[in-house]
């Protein structure tokens, strides 16, 4: 038997539902209709002169041969990387499933990713942000006298 939640008052399941809606159409439906719009203009680089194009941008962007082999690398790309990445990510639940000699590790090491990925990052911000240059970042010893290279 199916249980379903009843609500007794009529307004409760839309104010529930009212501020998932509203973010929705902020930061989703209102950029995506901003970018259909400003896709049949033509804007200076600086933004301050519009003029409506209408198809004429869709019309160079087709034949456009640049465009073209670009958007077929993006396809093959993409469409790869959804049938490979789901067909490993399902073949891998099957074996993390079932049980087998070295479970634990197995299953320690998927989601090993997931710990590693945000140190690397931090990592890379480091290196990209870093006022001084790799050779002379502050070993963990020389953490007293880190200064600012004159």
């Amino acid at each position: 038997m199916e249980k379903r939640v009843q609500f007794k008052s009529s307004w409760l399941p839309w104010a529930l539902i009212a501020p998932q809606v509203i973010i929705i159409s902020v930061f989703f439906f209102w950029p995506a209709g901003q970018a259909v719009l400003q896709s049949f203009q033509l804007q200076d680089a600086f933004g301050t002169s519009t003029e409506w194009v209408g198809m004429e941008n869709f019309k160079r962007l087709w034949n456009d041969a640049g465009y073209l082999a670009s958007f077929k690398t993006t396809a093959i790309f993409s469409i790869l990387v959804a049938v490979l990445g789901i067909g490993l990510s399902l073949t891998l639940a099957i074996f993390a499933d079932r049980i087998i000699k070295g479970a634990l590790g197995y299953k320690t090491m998927l989601i090993v990713p997931y710990a590693v990925a945000p140190a690397v990052a931090g990592v890379l911000w480091i290196f990209m942000f870093s006022p001084c240059p790799l050779y002379q970042f502050p070993s963990p010893r020389d953490r007293t006298r880190i200064s600012m290279p004159s």
